[in-house]
């Protein structure tokens, strides 16, 4: 896998796993965040006009399924996965694998209705779209790695994960 070609995400390497994994959230959070910003710039400048205005409401529910759907299924395999990894009896490391691999599919099914919300933005010009976004990276946001979740949700302390 791409991610153990850095050195911080190599198994046994837990300080750098949860570091790596917080750069990942935030530069995922932060490319939305900038996505986002420069789709409103240029409706708002007028640079971009709303081409597929006709096609509001049809992509208002596209987009509202499957943010609807994203969450869900991400957080039903999400919480699947840690279930499975604290019965499991692995080790450590293979615990924080997995959670590297749930949490990245948990953001990756928030981030991508996110994208098609403000693409939407961007062909119909309807600021629902950006409110949508908005609670999307909310959702996001509260998903952070931290060391206390993280060892809260693995059902292991602290201390083994430093």
């Amino acid at each position: 896998s791409i991610l153990f070609l850095n050195p911080m995400l190599e198994p046994g390497n837990n300080k750098g796993t949860l570091k790596a994994l917080q750069i990942i959230h935030r530069a995922m959070l932060l490319g939305m965040i900038l996505f986002a910003s420069i789709a409103f710039f240029l409706n708002y400048s007028g640079n971009f006009p709303p081409s597929l205005q006709q096609h509001d409401q049809v992509l208002q529910v596209i987009a509202i399924v499957l943010s609807v759907g994203g969450f869900f299924i991400g957080n039903t395999l999400f919480k699947k996965k840690i279930f499975q990894l604290r019965e499991s009896g692995n080790d450590l490391n293979d615990k924080l694998s997995g959670y590297r691999s749930a949490s990245l599919l948990q953001w990756a099914l928030l981030e991508s209705p996110a994208l098609f919300a403000i693409i939407s933005f961007l062909l119909v010009g309807n600021y629902a779209f950006l409110a949508l976004v908005a609670a999307l990276m909310l959702l996001f946001a509260i998903n952070a790695p931290t060391k206390i979740k993280i060892a809260m949700l693995l059902q292991v302390s602290e201390d083994e994960i430093n």
